[in-house]
C-alpha cells in the first residue's frame, strides 16, 4: 500500500505524481472488475440423456460468442437462438417436431438462469434401408462385413450421428484396402414427418483400387539396398496406408535417424502411388554420463557411447558401463542388422562384471557372446550362445572358478493399453538355460525362470499390479552354479522390504506381489503393497535355506518372507516414479523399515 501522508518537505510534487498513479491504478481495475462476462445457466428437462447432454452442450455454446458486458439486444439475441439450437440438437435422435419452451430468469447482475423444458413429440423410426457398394472393391470382404454391419436398422429410432459415423467408417476402410478416392454417389435420408419414418438410402463407389509405387530414399549415407529392406511392401502390391506408417514408425524405431518424413506421392492422373522417403542420418557418434542412486544399487555413476556408422549396411557398436559398490558391469556389442533390420538383428558382445551382494556373496563374470534377436509371431525372442568364465564366492565360502559354455534363450511378450503409464496390459518373460560338462563346461544343469506381470485398472480411480517371478535350477551340486547365474530375491524390484540380493542363493524362486494404487491429486497416487516369496534348496528338507543356517525343523510358513507397505508415485512424463516404505512381517518381522525407490518399474 502506498503511504500518501508523508511528512511535508520539498517532495511534494513527487508525491503529488504517486497520487495520480495510484487513482489511475484503482480506475483501471474498477474497469477489471466491471468487464464481466455474461453467464448462462441452463437446465434441460423432458428429454433423457444423452439426448438432454447433446441439447445442454448446444445451448452452453451460445453465451461463448457475447463480448465482456454484453448489452441487453446482444443478450437477447442469444435468447431468441436457443429454441432453434435446441431443435437442432434433437434432430440427430429423430425428433424433427418438438415443442420448446424457454423460462429465464436473471439470478444477478450479468447472470441468467435458463430452464428448457422439450415435449419432443414423436420420435422417427426407420423404415427401409438401402445400401449398395458398386466400384472395383464391390466385393471387398471387409467392405462387405460393414454393410452387413451396419448399425441403422429397420425399426430402429433414427440417429443421424450414427448415420455419419457409418458412413466415415466406410471410407477409412476403403482408404486401408488401397482405395483412395471413395465418393457416395448417393446418400441421403427421406423423412416423413407425417408418418414419423424415415429412408436410408447409401449408394458408396469405391473408385479404382491404387497401388504402390516405386520407394525412393532421399538421404546422404546409407546403401540404398540396405535402406529397401525397411519397407513390408514392394512396387505394384496394393496400397495401404497402414503400411506406409508402419515404415515410419519401423524408420522411426532404429538409432539411425534423426527426422524422417514418408510422403505417398498420390495424383488424380495415375492409379500408381510413389513413396518418397526423406531421411536425415542421426549423428555418427553419441555419448551420456550420469551420475545417480538408487536403493538397489546406491551410488552409481554410469557412461554409454555409440558409435551408428559403423558401416553405411546399418552395422553399429555400443559401449555401456555402470559402476557401483553393489554391482558394476561394462558391456559391448556390435549389432548387425538381419534381413528385416527392425524386427531382426544379431549380434556379438563382450562383458565383464562385478559382484558385491549381502551376506559374502561376491563374484566377477567374464562373458563373450554371439547371439540373434527377432520378432516371433507376437514375441520377441532372444537366442545366444555364450564362453563364461566366473571367479565366485558364496556365503563366504573359499573362491571358486567355473567355465561353460552357456546357450540361452529367452521369449518376451508384452501387451499395454499405454507404454509409458499402462492402465491395463501384461507382460510376459520366459528364460530358459544350461550348461553341460560333455560342452567344455565345469558342471551340468538346466535353469528356467519365469517372469509374468498384470495391469488391472477396474475404476478409473485405481490399478491394480499382480507380478510373480519363479525360477528353478536342476542341479547336483547348488554350489557348483556361480553368482551371476544363482537365484536371489529382494530389493525395489522383488520383495521391498529387503535389501537387494538380500534373499538367497539357492535353486528355488518363488517370489509375488500384489500392489493396489489409487488415484490422489492430478498425477499423484498413494499406494500399498504386500510382497512375499523366498529361495531355497530344498522345499522337503530345508537346509541351508536361509543363509547357509541349517533349519531341519522349519516348516513351509517359515520359509516365506513376506513384506507390506506404502508409498506415493508419481506418474511422470517419462514413467511412473515410486517411493515407498516397507517392513518385514511374521518370521523376520525385526527387520525394521525400508526405503526404496522406483522408476518406471511398470513394464
Amino acid at each position: 500500500m502506498f503511504n500518501l501522508t508523508a511528512k511535508r518537505s520539498h517532495h511534494r510534487k513527487k508525491y503529488r505524481t504517486y497520487r495520480y498513479l495510484l487513482l489511475s491504478v484503482l480506475l483501471s481495475l474498477s474497469n477489471i472488475v466491471q468487464a464481466a462476462s455474461t453467464l448462462f445457466v441452463f437446465t434441460v428437462s423432458g428429454v433423457k440423456e444423452p439426448v438432454s447432454e447433446n441439447v445442454r452442450k448446444s445451448l452452453e455454446s451460445l453465451p461463448r460468442r457475447l463480448p465482456d458486458n454484453a448489452s441487453a439486444p446482444e443478450v437477447a439475441a442469444v435468447f431468441d437462438e436457443i429454441s432453434n439450437t435446441a431443435k437442432k440438437a434433437l434432430a440427430p435422435y429423430g425428433y424433427f417436431t418438438p415443442t420448446i419452451t424457454v423460462k429465464k430468469q436473471q439470478t444477478k447482475k450479468n447472470e441468467w438462469a435458463v430452464a428448457v423444458n422439450i415435449q419432443p413429440g414423436p420420435q422417427t423410426y426407420i423404415n427401409t434401408v438401402h445400401i449398395a457398394i458398386t466400384g472395383p472393391g464391390e466385393k471387398d470382404k471387409t467392405l462387405q462385413q460393414a454393410l452387413s454391419d451396419f448399425p441403422l436398422k429397420k425399426g430402429m429410432p433414427l440417429n443421424t450421428d450414427i448415420y455419419e459415423q457409418s458412413k466415415k467408417k466406410f471410407t477409412a476402410l476403403a482408404n486401408t484396402a488401397g482405395y483412395m478416392s471413395p465418393t457416395f454417389t448417393e446418400h441421403e435420408i427421406t423423412v416423413n414427418k407425417t408418418t414419423h419414418l424415415a429412408d436410408i438410402n447409401l449408394v458408396f463407389d469405391t473408385g479404382p483400387q491404387y497401388y504402390f509405387g516405386a520407394v525412393k530414399f532421399n538421404q546422404s549415407y546409407y546403401d540404398n539396398a540396405f535402406l529397401e529392406r525397411f519397407p513390408q511392401f514392394k512396387e505394384g502390391d496394393a496400397y495401404s496406408p497402414t503400411s506406409v506408417l508402419k515404415l515410419q514408425e519401423s524408420l522411426a524405431g532404429t538409432p539411425y535417424f534423426s527426422t524422417i518424413s514418408v510422403d505417398p506421392q498420390q495424383t488424380t492422373d495415375s492409379t500408381d502411388i510413389p513413396i518418397w522417403v526423406d531421411l536425415t542420418p542421426s549423428k555418427a557418434q553419441s555419448y551420456n554420463f550420469g551420475v545417480g542412486y538408487g536403493t538397489d544399487t546406491g551410488p552409481r555413476l554410469t557412461a554409454s557411447w555409440d558409435q551408428r556408422h559403423v558401416t553405411d549396411t546399418g552395422q553399429y557398436f555400443k559401449a555401456f558401463m555402470q559402476l557401483s559398490t553393489v554391482q558394476s558391469t561394462v558391456d559391448l556389442r556390435y549389432i548387425i542388422p538381419g534381413k528385416d533390420p527392425v524386427n531382426e538383428q544379431y549380434y556379438i558382445g563382450a562383458s565383464y562384471q562385478q559382484q558385491s551382494y549381502p551376506h559374502n556373496n561376491k563374484g566377477e563374470t567374464e562373458k563373450f557372446t554371439i547371439g540373434k534377436q527377432q520378432l516371433w509371431g507376437t514375441w520377441t525372442t532372444s537366442s545366444n550362445l555364450s564362453i563364461q568364465h566366473d571367479r565366485y564366492s558364496l556365503l563366504g565360502d573359499p573362491y571358486r572358478n567355473t567355465s561353460m559354455l552357456l546357450p540361452s534363450v529367452t521369449l518376451y511378450k508384452t501387451s499395454y493399453d499405454d507404454v509409458v503409464f499402462p492402465r491395463n496390459g501384461y507382460s510376459i518373460n520366459l528364460t530358459m538355460r544350461g550348461a553341460s560338462t560333455a560342452t567344455y563346461s565345469d558342471t551340468n544343469f538346466v535353469q528356467a525362470e519365469f517372469a509374468p506381470k498384470l495391469i488391472l485398472s477396474p475404476f478409473d480411480f485405481s490399478r491394480i499390479i499382480l507380478r510373480s517371478d519363479l525360477g528353478y535350477t536342476a542341479v547336483a551340486d547348488p554350489a557348483t552354479i556361480p553368482l551371476s547365474l544363482q537365484f536371489f530375491a529382494g530389493g525395489s524390484d522383488s520383495i521391498r522390504g529387503y535389501d537387494y540380493q538380500q534373499i538367497g542363493p539357492g535353486r528355488y524362486l518363488y517370489v509375488g506381489s500384489v500392489e493396489y494404487q489409487q488415484h490422489v491429486y492430478k498425477e499423484w497416487w498413494g499406494t500399498t503393497f504386500i510382497d512375499a516369496g523366498n529361495v531355497v534348496n530344498n522345499f522337503g528338507n530345508p537346509q541351508y535355506n536361509v543363509n547357509g543356517v541349517q533349519q531341519p525343523d522349519a516348516n513351509l510358513s517359515e520359509m516365506i518372507n513376506r513384506s507390506v507397505g506404502v508409498g506415493v508415485m508419481y506418474a511422470s512424463p517419462v514413467g511412473p516414479i515410486e517411493l515407498t516404505v516397507a517392513k518385514p512381517i511374521g518370521n523376520n518381522a525385526g527387520n525394521g523399515f525400508s526405503v526404496q525407490f522406483i522408476m518406471g518399474g511398470n513394464i
